[in-house]
């Protein structure tokens, strides 16, 4: 028997989790335990994922965490943005929580990034996925996961290969292996002879594939290839890093990159496939909009358009992807 959204809305949020993750007839106590679980800080819950392997499987449910989520909104409790302050050396960076609340200032000391120089740092994912945050030092060529909740940071492997192609780098998270990945797409042209300069490889934080960058299962196809370009091209020029939204990382790709023809708007990978696609501009672009007359840039063959009005940028609202 099938539950309606109506009646699974309707359902105390313990009977909802007990829809999600089906086993065994929980007692009251244990939902009683759910209840108080749901309204611990992210912190706490974390900590509560040692205790067993029950608790483990129910603080990192899909449905928990959406549950915890919407309380959190609902009880009101304020957004924080990250805050990043050169020590007094300037050789290392430590990194805050701020509150958006008006009153004295309660920042939070959350970790520190060695070798790590203020201005240089980036925060390439604008909220957290599933709790975690991509941050890039633009100076040493470094990214960087890092969790505010456990104040736990790990630099990413080095690679030397792909320092000085052009990069656009993301977050997602898998919700079947219930796994982060780090996903970059890496354009060569201007630095490489040969033909099959567009590659995307993914990193897995403690994954079964070791602590390495890997290509990705897919690859990208041969016939999108000119839009993964685009893609690139677009993230550097306008330094806009990919969107992760319902599954899938999204690239913009500008107009006047792919020769005045809109064939395709966005190009999206789906995190837990590691495949491409790609998709129809959206109708409200005129057929005109952003076709400046191209230039070839240095050491570049595809037509650059200098200083063209970009045609909007993506945003992840409630987990649905939006061009404003």
């Amino acid at each position: 028997m099938m539950c309606s959204s109506e009646n699974k809305a309707a359902m105390p949020i313990s009977k909802r989790l007990k829809v999600a993750l089906p086993g065994r007839r929980a007692t009251v106590a244990e939902d009683i335990m759910t209840e108080v679980l749901l309204r611990l800080p992210i912190k706490s819950i974390v900590r509560f994922r040692a205790v067993s392997r029950s608790w483990a499987t129910l603080l990192s449910s899909e449905e928990f965490c959406r549950l915890h989520r919407a309380i959190t909104r609902a009880a009101g409790v304020p957004l924080k943005l990250l805050h990043f302050s050169p020590t007094a050396m300037f050789r290392t960076m430590t990194v805050y929580s701020c509150s958006l609340v008006q009153g004295p200032r309660d920042d939070e000391l959350l970790f520190t990034l060695d070798h790590a120089r203020g201005k240089w740092v980036e925060v390439l994912t604008p909220a957290s996925c599933h709790g975690l945050t991509l941050l890039y030092d633009a100076l040493a060529k470094a990214y960087y996961i890092c969790n505010a909740a456990t104040r736990a940071v790990t630099r990413l492997p080095h690679s030397a290969a792909v320092a000085s192609h052009w990069i656009s780098t993301g977050l997602g998270f898998d919700a079947r292996t219930r796994e982060h990945k780090v996903v970059r797409l890496i354009n060569g042209a201007h630095r490489s002879p040969e033909k099959d300069t567009i590659r995307c490889e993914v990193y897995t934080p403690g994954g079964s594939h070791g602590d390495c960058w890997r290509p990705a299962a897919g690859g990208v196809p041969f016939g999108l290839r000119r839009f993964a370009d685009s893609a690139v091209c677009n993230a550097v020029e306008q330094r806009l890093a990919p969107v992760f939204a319902n599954g899938f990382l999204h690239w913009l790709i500008q107009p006047y990159l792919l020769f005045k023809r809109q064939r395709g708007a966005i190009v999206y990978f789906s995190v837990m496939e590691e495949t491409f696609r790609c998709v129809q501009s959206p109708p409200f672009l005129s057929p005109d909009f952003g076709q400046n007359p191209p230039f070839s840039a240095p050491g570049f063959d595809l037509p650059f358009a200098h200083q063209a009005p970009p045609a909007g940028h993506l945003v992840e609202m409630d987990n649905q992807l939006c061009l404003v």
